[in-house]
């Protein structure tokens, strides 16, 4: 055996004699540490901590003989087991609970208002879009407070009861009674829908402009229904005529609308009146109609048999089209009344320039828009329309090109196309001068050498672009005081090439038609319906052809 091997001996009995020892001072040492029993690791607070209860799992821990090896489980050293969570409420259904009653109320009221199968599609997104609205304020409602009308709703009533006098017809939402002592959530609901409906048809929206005619270039903004029903709600005393305020506030509606009243009344103190408008005194006639009519006198007799009803209908029919301009006209503007055959220079609010205009023939309308006057043309060419080329030149010509070229047309072809300019000059289609507001229905104002046709009562000769009368005039007027160009010096730019003078700033220029009117003496002015357009108006309002 070698020394190594010895070694190793030794420390193989020493380990084992250590071990032996160990063992048998084990129970001492046990007795003299005893196990801690379960009770010891319960502490109350401990159980009140984690929401546990105290059970007995097992017997309690005497052996003498505890070693490492006998360690439990966690639970049963704490004798404890997990309590039974109590169910969580739904979250949804906690805050509904904490909703005030009357916003439970409307909500439960909303869901059947609003998937209400019976009505039109069109009022449906309505309802839905007023939804969204009260969704938005956790089902509040708009109008009632503690139970009762709230000042809005009560100022906004009274507007409503009064839609008439705007024209509007509001018959077929029927707004709740003001009166009601205890306004209920489906009462906040339909006065919401009728509010929003007042909203809408004051701006237009019961007549796309387009479907009148296409001609018919105006453009309709309609309110948001649900900003329309915060912003009218929250105005409180002042809700009325915040609500009214969506009506056009051009003079010239106002002056119709208070006729309006004025007809009303009147057919309301004397419904047998109705029959005839007898109070000539309080109607202008046009002589500016067709001259098919037999004379003056036969046109007189025919107002004069108009019912007041019929007078009522063209003028809400004409309140109607002041739905669709732009709410502000501007300060300064031009303003072209076809039924009138007349142009208006306004400025600060007063007509500072007023002259005859020729307008598109029946078969060809002037059309109808809002824009801006940019700048003036002196010794303008005139590109021929295709209209006019084919329709007209080329078969009065018998196809001839060159004989249209004799003429005294310049004649080209561009991209295959045949192209006809008339170069400036007295005999211009176009006169001297024209006024340039480009548009997409390529129409503007100019002279004419055609002079002789203003002394006509009914003005309706052009293609569709407007001829006015002592355009140099116009010139002045439009370029405006203190812009240096007068009338004389304008003129001084007739003969020779092309020349541009560009206003200092854009014009807005509206062309409009209007088949009634107040007159500066406070009287009712009709004209002649030339295009049929008041005719499809009244229709689509359910007023009569």
């Amino acid at each position: 055996m070698t020394a190594g091997d010895k070694k190793a001996g030794r420390i193989f009995y020493i380990a084992a004699a250590f071990a032996i020892v160990s063992a048998l001072a084990a129970p001492a040492v046990a007795k003299q540490y005893p196990p801690r029993r379960a009770e010891l690791f319960d502490p109350p607070a401990l159980v009140a901590l984690f929401g546990v209860e105290r059970v007995l799992t097992r017997a309690p821990l005497d052996n003498t003989d505890f070693a490492v090896t006998d360690i439990a489980p966690t639970a049963a050293l704490l004798d404890v087991e997990p309590r039974a969570k109590p169910a969580s409420p739904d979250p949804l259904d906690l805050a509904w609970s904490l909703q005030p009653a009357e916003n439970r109320n409307l909500a439960l009221a909303l869901d059947a208002w609003a998937a209400d199968a019976t009505v039109a599609p069109e009022r449906r997104r309505l309802r839905a879009a007023l939804a969204a609205a009260y969704a938005a304020r956790d089902f509040a409602p708009f109008w009632i407070e503690n139970g009762e009308w709230r000042d809005s709703a009560l100022a906004a009533l009274v507007r409503i009861a009064r839609a008439a006098d705007d024209g509007l017809d509001l018959r077929a939402f029927a707004a709740p009674n003001a009166e009601k002592a205890a306004p209920t959530a489906a009462d906040d609901l339909v006065l919401s829908e009728a509010v929003a409906v007042y909203a809408l048809q004051a701006r237009g929206a019961r007549i796309d402009p387009a479907s009148i005619s296409r001609l018919i270039g105006s453009k309709t903004t309609l309110p948001d229904p649900a900003i329309t029903v915060t912003e009218i709600a929250g105005a409180g005393e002042n809700a009325g005529d915040a609500l009214q305020a969506y009506n056009p506030t051009h003079y010239g509606y106002q002056q119709l609308r208070e006729k309006l009243i004025e007809l009303k009344a009147q057919r309301a103190v004397a419904p047998a009146a109705d029959g005839r408008y007898a109070a000539a005194d309080a109607v202008s006639q046009s002589d500016a109609l067709p001259p098919t009519s037999k004379s003056k006198r036969s046109r007189a007799a025919a107002l004069a048999a108009t019912s007041i009803s019929r007078v009522e209908a063209e003028i809400i029919a004409n309140m109607e089209r002041w739905r669709w301009l732009p709410r502000d006209l501007g300060e300064e503007r031009v303003e072209v009344n076809i039924p009138d055959f007349e142009l208006a220079v306004v400025r600060n609010g007063e007509v500072t320039h007023r002259t005859r205009v020729i307008v598109g023939k029946e078969t060809t309308p002037t059309p109808i828009f809002s824009n801006a006057l940019q700048y003036i043309i002196v010794n303008p060419y005139w590109n021929v329309p295709p209209s006019i080329l084919n329709k007209e030149m080329l078969p009065k010509a018998n196809g001839d090109v060159a004989a249209i070229a004799a003429s005294g047309f310049n004649v080209s072809y561009r991209g295959g196309k045949l192209v006809v300019r008339q170069p400036p000059g007295e005999r211009n289609a176009l006169g001297r001068i024209k006024f340039m507001f480009p548009n997409d229905f390529s129409v503007y104002l100019h002279d004419t050498p055609s002079r002789n046709l203003f002394s006509a009562s009914h003005r309706a000769f052009s293609h569709g672009c407007m001829r006015v009368d002592a355009p140099f005039a116009l010139a002045e007027a439009v370029l405006g005081p203190g812009s240096g160009w007068s009338e004389s010096r304008v003129r001084r730019l007739i003969g020779g090439s092309e020349r541009y003078i560009n206003l200092a700033k854009p014009l807005p220029i509206h062309i409009e038609y209007f088949t009634a009117y107040v007159d500066e003496g406070g009287r009712i002015a009709l004209r002649p319906d030339l295009y049929g357009y008041s005719a499809r108006v009244r229709k689509a309002l359910g007023l009569g052809a």
